[in-house]
């Protein structure tokens, strides 16, 4: 498949001045960037909805070419590759998600899906590097607003919770992937509903769980062991294990 043909024929695509086998383009409130990787088998893509900044995409697209077979070679449906800077952005990750996640191009041209890998910038705190594919397509989907520069933090989290007093609890034996605002939610529910907890796991896969006990209180435990702990504190502990998990290390 020639995809320098293809890519170069989208409607407006022009060469990206200073970058080897890279285009840009726009289409009504979307613009594209794209570049090859060096072998020319792959498509690396990045669309922006809204405010757009064309020395961060291409940025994006230089750092993504130059870790190309991190990206194509990982066998995974996003990858996440840490250590990108630009200059006036806070993003410092670069993440690629397959074409099991996105459908870029699926309508038009099913060879092209194939071969694409989309891009977006990103922070650190919100991947893990384990997301399987239903996972990596909620969060390119729904989470984490992947064409939008001007967006928040999402940590990464997987969690799950019963209720006994609310009877509000989450589906099935495994952690799914949360916003923290759920967390924290649940979490403060806890205090005088016997019985009932949450856990949840961060970006760095430390495990948590909280417990309302009629006789001890709130508790929580830890690899490191088990503690009674207040609501305030509780709530503090879960936000800086997620929003910081893995800092430092």
């Amino acid at each position: 498949m020639d995809l320098t043909s293809k890519v170069a024929a989208q409607p407006g695509a022009a060469p990206i001045e200073g970058l080897p086998d890279a285009w840009h383009w726009s289409r009504v409130i979307f613009n594209f960037d794209a570049v090859l990787t060096p072998d020319h088998t792959h498509l690396l893509e990045m669309r922006v909805m809204g405010r757009y900044d064309a020395a961060l995409a291409q940025a994006v697209l230089a750092f993504a070419r130059e870790h190309s077979t991190a990206i194509t070679d990982s066998g995974r449906p996003l990858v996440a590759l840490g250590g990108f800077t630009c200059p006036g952005w806070e993003f410092d990750t670069i993440a690629a998600v397959g074409p099991g996640v996105h459908d870029n191009h699926a309508q038009d041209d099913a060879d092209l899906h194939k071969a694409t890998w989309t891009l977006f910038p990103g922070y650190r705190c919100e991947f893990s590097g384990t997301e399987t594919e239903e996972e990596a397509v909620h969060l390119f989907r729904l989470a984490l607003q992947p064409t939008k520069l001007d967006r928040e933090r999402v940590p990464f989290l997987r969690m799950r919770y019963d209720n006994t007093r609310t009877q509000s609890h989450s589906t099935g034996p495994d952690r799914g992937i949360a916003p923290l605002s759920v967390l924290l939610n649940e979490l403060s529910l806890l205090e005088g509903a016997p019985g009932s907890w949450v856990e949840w796991e961060n970006r760095v896969g430390e495990i948590f769980k909280a417990q309302a006990d009629p006789a001890t209180g709130l508790s929580l435990h830890t690899a490191a062991g088990e503690r009674g702990v207040t609501g305030e504190e509780l709530l503090d502990l879960a936000e800086q294990s997620v929003v910081h998990a893995g800092e430092g290390a």
